[in-house]
Parts: structure tokens; C-alpha cells; sequence
């Protein structure tokens, strides 16, 4: 198996234990909503972004950059130039996909720097050779998790993944 996909597996186990690693009774309302997922709609600050765009005349395209919703926590790190691809609320937790000019390694060091600045304390840090990082963070009662991983393109891109859980959410 490529080092790459093993490291990215790899990251990917260790993000979903830092998700999973909520009270007991999350993980259960989780797994029971697994295995009979609700109707979903579009969460509030998607249909926003929806009008908004109808007025200006802009059409809802495949692949267009989404907005970051408007109740973001402001002391969370986000690349400069960020473009947001994806994002997912799923009651206390939000999943925001993004990727950023950049290297991994040069955007590693700026939100570690970043979020011990707004008070985050540390929990996990790991990187592996240049392709991919991660750091965990938490604040009261937030987690958060930052992923960074060369997105293979040629633009020099860095895939990032900030996934928050706040009870505030």
C-alpha cells in the first residue's frame, strides 16, 4: 500500500476518533441516525447563501465556492485565501473542506501558531513528511480538528479540513 494512502487512512481513523471521542450518548444518537438517516434540508446559513446569490443573479453552480456560514467561530484558524468546497452540520458537529494556497507544512506551523494565540490548548499534533499534517485542539467545550493534505493538483493547493464539535452548535 502507497505511504500516501496509509497515511491518509491513517489521518482519517484518527479524525474519526477524535469525532467519536464525544459523551456516550452522542456516539449512540449517531449510530442509530446512521442506520435511518433523517430528510435533511438545507441548514440556515446555506439558504442564506442561496437567496443571496439568486439576487444577485449568480446561479447555484456544481463546484462553486460556498460562504462560510455567518455564526463561524471568529477564534478558529482559516487559511489566507481560502476557498470553501464543502460544509457539513450535523448537530454539534460542523465539517468545513476547504482548500488554500500553500504548503502543508507552512500552513501547519501558521495554525499552530494561530490557535495557540486565541487560547486553544493543544492536544494532538502529527505530521508526516511534508504531504500531510494534523492538529486537534480544544477550548471549553469545543474540539477541533485540522487536516492538511497536498491536494495533488498542479495549482499548489492544500486540502484542509476543520471539523469543529461545540455544544453551541
Amino acid at each position: 500500500m502507497p505511504i500516501r494512502l496509509s497515511i491518509a487512512m491513517l489521518l482519517g481513523a484518527l479524525a474519526l476518533a477524535a469525532v467519536a471521542s464525544g459523551c456516550r450518548q452522542s456516539r449512540e444518537a449517531f449510530a442509530d441516525s446512521a442506520l435511518a438517516p433523517a430528510a435533511m434540508g438545507l441548514p440556515a446559513h446555506e439558504a442564506q447563501a442561496t437567496a443571496a446569490r439568486r439576487v444577485a443573479g449568480i446561479g447555484a453552480a456544481r463546484g462553486e465556492a460556498l460562504p462560510l456560514p455567518a455564526d463561524f467561530p471568529d477564534d478558529v484558524y482559516l487559511p489566507p485565501g481560502y476557498r470553501i468546497d464543502s460544509l457539513m452540520d450535523r448537530g454539534n458537529l460542523r465539517v468545513v473542506s476547504l482548500r488554500a494556497p500553500g504548503r502543508v507544512s507552512s500552513l501547519f506551523e501558521a495554525a499552530r501558531s494561530s490557535m495557540d494565540e486565541r487560547g486553544w490548548k493543544q492536544a494532538l499534533a502529527m505530521r508526516e513528511g511534508g504531504d500531510s499534517a494534523m492538529l486537534s485542539y480544544e477550548k471549553a467545550d469545543r474540539t477541533t480538528v485540522l487536516s492538511f493534505s497536498d491536494a495533488g493538483d498542479d495549482r499548489g493547493a492544500v486540502a484542509v479540513s476543520v471539523q469543529l464539535r461545540s455544544g453551541a452548535l
